[in-house]
């Protein structure tokens, strides 16, 4: 259970996604959670929407939470954590959703000993359905965890593989909407219209998610199961493997992987 009183640094898409999905899973969260953000009326547009508190600085915002959560552009962050390091409560933690922004940097920022973390959320926390992967000090990651399992799934993992969980998770929904969007061509091309099409495979996709996230069977399992030789599933997958849709799907998350490394090296 997610505990504590949440500040956010930042009130922009990433947090109005976050809150959506905190709020949604428990309204009592919004009493919780205070924001602010350095343009004026971003996070007050953000409270009148979702019930949350506002402060007017990132300061104030430190004074009172229990973790703060910084959700500015990479290039703020160390600004950002500068700041609340000036009024952090003992035992308050600090985590950052900043791609390509290391914890030592967030922590030559804080006062020695200050807990921190890092995570990198999806969109779909915003329905609950989000994937976040989480690195930090023990006490950060505990805080941390729960509020983001109360979105979605967290996985702990080492901050040498945050090029990797952004490549899979973080431009995962970018790029299976990608798949979406030619699986809903392609149902256009077999006679359905736009509607019928973009329900048929936007839901499909979702019920096959929903699946193996709810029966923990494994996708090779399921798809070995639903093929019958010679039949129309095998049919359809032949076409794509011979198409090349294995090695595609592993080169865009290599380049992603890649290209994350790029931007935290420039």
């Amino acid at each position: 259970m997610a505990e504590g009183t949440l500040g956010l640094i930042g009130a922009g898409r990433l947090a109005s996604a976050l809150v959506a999905g905190w709020v949604g899973a428990d309204a009592a969260n919004a009493g919780r959670i205070i924001a602010t953000d350095r343009m004026e009326g971003v996070a007050e547009a953000l409270a009148a929407q979702q019930g949350i508190g506002v402060r007017a600085t990132p300061a104030e915002v430190a004074a009172e939470a229990d973790l703060v959560i910084l959700l500015v552009k990479p290039q703020d962050i160390a600004a950002a954590a500068r700041e609340v390091a000036t009024t952090l409560r003992p035992g308050a933690c600090v985590a950052s959703a900043a791609a390509g922004v290391e914890l030592a940097t967030i922590r030559a920022e804080l006062a020695d000993g200050t807990p921190a973390a890092r995570f990198m959320p999806n969109i779909p926390v915003a329905v609950g359905g989000g994937v976040s992967g989480v690195c930090g000090d023990a006490a950060a990651t505990a805080l941390l965890m729960p509020w983001l399992e109360e979105v979605g799934t967290a996985v702990a993992t080492d901050e040498s593989m945050f090029d990797a969980v952004t490549a899979i998770s973080g431009s995962g929904p970018g790029m299976l909407a990608y798949v979406i969007e030619t699986f809903v061509e392609a149902a256009k091309a077999v006679g359905f219209d736009e509607a019928d099409a973009t329900r048929l495979a936007v839901m499909t996709f979702a019920g096959t998610g929903q699946y193996l996230a709810e029966t923990g069977e494994s996708p090779t399992a399921l798809r070995e199961r639903v093929t019958s030789p010679g039949g129309t599933t095998a049919a359809g997958i032949a076409a794509l493997e011979a198409a090349g849709l294995p090695a595609a799907m592993t080169s865009a998350a290599l380049a992603a992987r890649d290209r994350g490394t790029e931007l935290r090296s420039a």
